[in-house]
């Protein structure tokens, strides 16, 4: 159980969010500036299509472990040591990828950027879970998210601006600076998990307890789904756009209203979580994403079209990832709720690692542009009908959440 609500709870509240927001803002930042700078990477080292995947993959991988093991150790370190830590670990690899002496130590540097970024979701998922009033929580929960697609917003920009000037190196020097002040403002301010206090604490294993095994499984498929689409489009855009000829600075300035249109759509799907179910929203925007990425694939000869699509789709893919994590933290009591997080995320970046080396090995097969962004596309509707079925499991439980 909670603790009683305290005089200052709502400037706590308040500022825990924003601590929260800010790392999800890095996050956003660090994952997405790898798709801009990938063709002058993929140069320096002299990479074809099919090496270029393991590149995108590889922070995903990291993402996937950083998750599975940090969420479970935030429910019983401390949620703000945990995500303190992490968010060390993503700046320090970052830097690596700078300086990285060849293609192994490369990936080695994205893997362990990722498992920090990893970490840090289920922790500051469930610390602003935690801090926000019940009513408000999965609203909050769903806004925090669309602090990643401003960051992403953030490093494509600043791709465009870097890139033709100062290289690729200059934009990852920039994510692992940023964080260095946030870290110092955290440890001051940022308040440790009252959940984490008690001895309350469940195994991984209540996942699956009290009849929540379909639910538990379904809910993973879906995060594969939702996770795949979001990342996989995000990563492979600025190539695929180059691919069909279009100029970096241009690719990279898709790629930001694609971010752009994330921060609109999930901070408009977060207003209305609450007159409607996260579920009932979270497949309403992957029925979107999937109609949008796929007509980018059609348009991708027109950029004013095209440009309005990929505004689109990142309203609906974005959006999709913030009702995914509140619909995570609403399934599970507090005791296990980054845990709980963290294993959804986790099963959801299984997705984002083999998606990219897929869409690698699609590229080098000669498929079109269209072609693979039907093949997203297709992603995102079957993530719908799971969610479809997660709802209908769920229903009982749902209910009382």
């Amino acid at each position: 159980m909670n603790a009683p609500i305290q005089p200052d709870a709502a400037t706590t509240g308040r500022r825990v969010f924003v601590l929260c927001a800010l790392v999800a803002f890095l996050d956003g930042f660090d994952t997405q500036s790898i798709g801009p700078a990938a063709p002058a990477i993929a140069h320096r080292w002299g990479l074809t299509p099919a090496k270029l995947g393991p590149v995108f993959s590889a922070s995903q991988l990291g993402f996937l472990i950083g998750a599975l093991l940090f969420g479970a150790a935030g429910d019983r370190l401390g949620r703000k040591r945990v995500l303190i830590l992490t968010t060390a670990l993503f700046a320090v690899a970052t830097l690596g990828t700078i300086f990285a002496p060849s293609y192994d130590t490369l990936i080695l540097c994205r893997v362990l950027a990722g498992l920090g970024l990893g970490g840090a979701s289920p922790n500051f998922v469930s610390l602003a879970c935690e801090f926000a009033t019940p009513a408000r929580r999965a609203k909050l929960v769903t806004w925090l998210w669309a602090a990643v697609p401003l960051g992403g917003m953030a490093g494509s920009f600043a791709s465009a601006a870097l890139l033709p000037r100062a290289g690729w190196q200059a934009v990852f020097l920039l994510g692992a600076i940023a964080p260095v002040p946030l870290l110092i403002v955290m440890v001051r301010m940022m308040p440790e998990s009252r959940e984490v206090k008690s001895d309350n604490v469940a195994p991984a294993s209540a996942l699956f307890a009290d009849g929540m095994a379909p639910r538990t499984m379904l809910l993973w498929l879906a995060s594969f789904m939702t996770w795949t689409t979001l990342v996989v489009t995000a990563l492979w855009t600025p190539a695929l756009l180059q691919r069909a000829g279009w100029a970096p600075s241009t690719a990279a300035s898709m790629l930001a209203l694609n971010n752009g249109g994330g921060v609109f759509g999930t901070l408009v799907v977060g207003a209305l979580i609450g007159r409607i179910s996260a579920q009932g929203a979270l497949r309403l925007v992957l029925v979107g994403a999937g109609i949008f990425i796929a007509l980018m694939g059609i348009a991708v000869d027109h950029v004013g079209s095209f440009a309005l699509m990929a505004i689109l789709a990142g309203c609906c893919a974005s959006a999709a990832g913030g009702a995914m994590l509140a619909v995570s933290a609403g399934l599970y009591p507090p005791e296990v709720r980054a845990t709980a997080v963290g294993w959804a995320l986790g099963f959801g970046r299984i997705g984002t690692v083999l998606g990219p080396a897929a869409v690698g090995l699609l590229a080098a097969d000669a498929w079109s542009v269209a072609a693979i962004y039907g093949a997203i596309a297709s992603v995102a509707v079957v993530g719908a009908v799971l969610v479809h079925f997660l709802g209908i499991a769920g229903r009982p439980r749902l209910a009382a959440t």
